[in-house]
């Protein structure tokens, strides 16, 4: 059901490949010289250098017109067809550096956008580190008040004690017995002194906490909209790598009529013939290259696309969430629990372990779909669903109220609980739909508001 950027297999590169080789049939046949330049690729022989020896066998296909006469105006008309060809793969060749410098910078801002949120994380940890040592503080200060309190109470008793048996106590004394009071009160309020000071140093604390969260979920959500625009410019490369790609393939029939008439203007010249080979050899060389270079291209724009799909993941989370694993982590961990059999009917707690997370927060799968779809996070397209993504199923048909959650693998796979034995394992994408009677919902990113450490 789903396959993972079908249109980049190794298959299609060799496709265009093959399309590429066909313009050096064409340029040999027409005169038409085009130096394609897609990336850093660049051919031994220079572009004009193979114009003019192109031109030298031109002119000696010319000098047999004679022969080949009758087939001119079919000539000027394949020339004509592929001269067009060719202006097109030029347009096509310019949107797709275009696109890809697009993508460079849209990549350079979702790093940027990653390494700002990894920095708003950690200060978010060092505040909350400082309000619980404040806390702590204030904790331990609260303890020596109502000690220094309770030892002026037991010393306040025995005063009134000695005074009721010493009734008739002199000045002195009884000045003594007051100073020793003063000075009890004067330690009380030095600890109460103390105590409002780590009070103050608290609020403060859990002010500087509170600017860093908002600093974080700026961060994070800054971080969400650049991996979403390095999807759309990495999709926008790769259309125009197809673009070129299916513009080379449309001059294939006027290659093949100029190529056709050619051979009919050669047949009589056995050294042209080798001298027109050794061009097109030298042509095709450089078109290889060109042709290398484009399929580089939409590699590195799947590459790209595939990156910021797998960063979106674990960036667009709720709120307040604590951060999760990467995706590269929760693979890691889905495949170190291979065959744990410690998870059975308990599909989100084993999801939210893949994750780093000790609890997922809510009772079912059913309830983790009713919280993602309610915050308008559900994908309902699932021609395309992200390594690491939530998938989630209805396991009403089934009877299963609680219904079903797995993560995807990719290449049309999920790490879920009921694999082999029922242990935790890699099974298709379809096995709840087509063999437990619980159909696909739809996928999330990792929003799992409610999960614990």
């Amino acid at each position: 059901m789903i396959r993972d950027l079908p249109r980049y297999s190794n298959s299609a590169v060799r496709s265009t490949r093959r399309t590429w080789r066909c313009i050096v049939q064409a340029i040999v046949g027409a005169g038409v010289a085009v130096a394609l330049s897609i990336g850093p690729a660049t051919a031994n022989v220079h572009a004009d250098e193979l114009d003019d020896q192109y031109e030298q066998v031109q002119a000696q296909v010319d000098a047999q017109a004679a022969e080949v006469g009758g087939h001119q105006s079919e000539w000027d008309a394949a020339n004509g067809v592929l001269q067009q060809s060719q202006s097109e793969l030029a347009d096509a060749q310019a949107v797709l550096a275009s696109a890809q410098s697009a993508e460079a910078s849209a990549q350079q801002k979702s790093t940027e956008a990653a390494q700002a949120l990894q920095t708003a994380t950690e200060n978010l940890t060092a505040a909350q580190s400082d309000v619980d040592d404040a806390q702590v503080a204030v904790d331990e200060q609260q303890k020596k008040v109502g000690l220094a309190v309770q030892q002026e109470t037991q010393q306040n008793k025995s005063l009134t004690a000695v005074g009721l048996l010493f009734s008739n106590m002199s000045t002195s004394d009884l000045n003594n017995q007051l100073q020793w009071t003063n000075n009890a009160m004067n330690s009380i309020q030095n600890e109460l002194d103390v105590l409002n000071a780590a009070l103050d140093d608290l609020e403060v604390k859990r002010d500087a906490m509170a600017s860093a969260q908002q600093d974080a979920q700026l961060a994070r959500d800054t971080a969400v909209a650049q991996f979403e625009e390095a999807q759309q410019t990495s999709l926008t490369a790769l259309d125009a790598a197809n673009q070129v790609a299916e513009k080379v393939a449309a001059s294939q029939s006027a290659l093949d009529a100029v190529q056709q008439i050619l051979d009919q203007a050669l047949a009589q010249d056995s050294e042209l013939r080798q001298r027109a080979s050794d061009l097109a050899g030298q042509i095709q060389a450089r078109d290889d290259a060109a042709a290398a270079a484009a399929a580089a291209a939409a590699g590195a724009s799947a590459a790209g696309w595939v990156a910021a799909q797998s960063s979106w993941v674990t960036a667009n989370i709720a709120p307040g969430q604590i951060q999760p694993f990467s995706v590269e982590q929760a693979v890691a961990q889905a495949e170190a629990m291979n065959g744990n059999m410690n998870y059975g009917d308990m599909c989100l707690a084993l999801v939210a372990a893949f994750y780093g997370y000790s609890s997922s927060g809510v009772n079912s799968a059913t309830d983790a779909a009713n919280i993602v779809a309610n915050a308008g996070q559900m994908q309902y397209d699932t021609s395309a669903i992200p390594v690491g993504a939530l998938v989630f199923y209805d396991g009403t048909p089934a009877g299963n109220p609680f219904g079903h959650i797995a993560m995807y693998a990719g290449n049309g796979m999920i790490y879920s609980n009921g694999a082999a034995n029922g242990g935790v394992g890699m099974i298709s994408l379809d096995t709840p739909s087509s063999g437990w009677g619980e159909p696909l919902i739809g996928w999330s990113s990792v929003w799992l508001p409610y999960a614990t450490a």
